[in-house]
């Protein structure tokens, strides 16, 4: 019994023994995790430090990377602006020396062409002169002081080079055309164009058509000067101005409806685009001309005297009065002409400096330039006048023209 007594004391020892060791084992394992736990935090901790830093030396990097790129554009393109300025200088230096030319050609060329008419002139007249006979003196001298006479009975042969074609404003005459030739200043009637209510005419020479506007109904239509048909270019249309841009393929037209507007088409009647609305202005737009090489449009409305770009941009007043309606355009000496009521207005365009050159015998409805004279056509009025701008300053009628129903005329110039 007593045997047994120590073997159980000893196994509870035992037990204890080992009970302790196995506590001391895991205390131990549970402090050598927690030193490796944080180990790994201090380990995270360094590694988004590290990913901080890294980002950072990106960034920084980028940022160098980005400005020293912008800097080199901006080099490249200093250095393209210069030369680009350097080029356009040269290039104007130059323009302006070719205009110097052209200009110095063109005026020759005008006062070769008006010496040329004139002895044309003296030349017919003096033919005239010695055609009479001797036994009427006095019908001798009535010839020789007065300009060629309108037959009673108007002749029918087509239009040749440098004639002017007009007709009424409005009538309801079918063939209502005249034609005037400018070198023989004979009056006769134009065998073609059974149409009438005519608001404009104009012409265009690379395709030697005629472009009219027309009413009721209202349209615009194309022609060419020897046959009596038409080709619709748009409908719905009325217009008291129309020019066209034959480089280009287009044409402008001041537009009365469907609203008061600047409008363009094609020279094939596509593409009607309204380039600018002018539904604010009281009065709507008329006699339309262009400078080709500027791109820009010039028109009167009655009251104010206006110019835009092709696009419609800088829509700008140049000048205002009382009866503003006709315009003409010298683009090589830069110079504009216009009406107000009979007085003849110059305008240099560089300076917008304006100066009267005269008063007509008639306010104007349409103006057109050739060759140093301006032609026009009365408002109120049934004749044409012209006024050659190198030898005088004094309008002159070239014809009185009585067309059933007509109070204006329009005429268009084929040079």
């Amino acid at each position: 019994m007593t045997t047994f007594k120590c073997l159980s004391w000893f196994l509870t020892c035992v037990s204890l023994i080992c009970f302790c060791r196995s506590q001391d084992s895991i205390a131990s394992i549970l402090q050598t995790m927690n030193r490796f736990q944080e180990e790994m935090r201090d380990n995270k901790d360094d590694m988004i430090r590290m990913e901080k830093r890294i980002l950072n030396f990106i960034e920084v990097a980028k940022t160098s990377l980005r400005a020293e790129l912008k800097e080199n554009i901006r080099n490249e393109v200093r250095n393209s602006n210069d030369v680009c300025i350097r080029d356009k200088q040269r290039l104007e230096i130059e323009l302006e020396k070719a205009k110097v030319t052209t200009a110095n050609l063109k005026t020759n060329i005008k006062l070769c062409t008006a010496l040329k008419e004139t002895c044309q002139s003296q030349m017919s007249q003096l033919i005239t002169n010695l055609s009479v006979p001797a036994c009427s003196p006095s019908s001798v001298n009535a010839t020789s002081t007065s300009r060629p006479s309108v037959s009673s009975t108007p002749t029918s042969t087509p239009p040749t080079t440098s004639v002017i074609l007009v007709t009424s404003v409005w009538s309801s005459t079918p063939r209502q055309f005249r034609q005037i030739n400018i070198h023989s200043n004979s009056l006769g009637v134009y065998p073609h164009l059974i149409i009438k209510r005519v608001t404009y005419a104009t012409y265009a020479r690379k395709t030697r058509k005629l472009l009219m506007g027309l009413e009721y109904p209202d349209k615009v239509v194309t022609s060419t000067l020897d046959t009596n048909h038409v080709t619709i270019l748009r409908e719905g249309v009325r217009t008291y101005g129309i020019a066209v841009d034959e480089d280009r393929d287009v044409i402008f037209i001041a537009t009365l409806k469907p609203l008061y507007s600047i409008s363009r088409i094609s020279t094939l009647g596509k593409n009607f685009t309204v380039i600018i609305d002018l539904s604010r202005y009281e009065w709507y737009p008329r006699h339309l001309t262009l400078d080709t090489n500027g791109k820009r449009m010039y028109w009167c409305n009655y009251e104010k005297l206006f110019t835009v770009t092709y696009d419609g941009q800088g829509l700008t007043t140049l000048a205002t009065g009382d009866q503003l309606y006709a315009v003409a355009l010298d683009m090589a000496a830069g110079v504009l002409y216009y009406n107000d009521a009979k007085k003849l207005f110059k305008m240099t365009l560089s300076s917008n400096v304006t100066t009267q050159l005269t008063t007509l015998n008639a306010v104007p409805w349409n103006m057109r330039l050739n060759r140093g004279t301006i032609y026009y056509s009365g408002y109120d009025s049934r004749i044409v006048g012209a006024l050659n701008l190198t030898y005088s300053v004094t309008a002159h009628t070239i014809h009185s023209i009585n067309i059933k129903g007509a109070h204006s005329l329009l005429m268009c110039l084929i040079p």
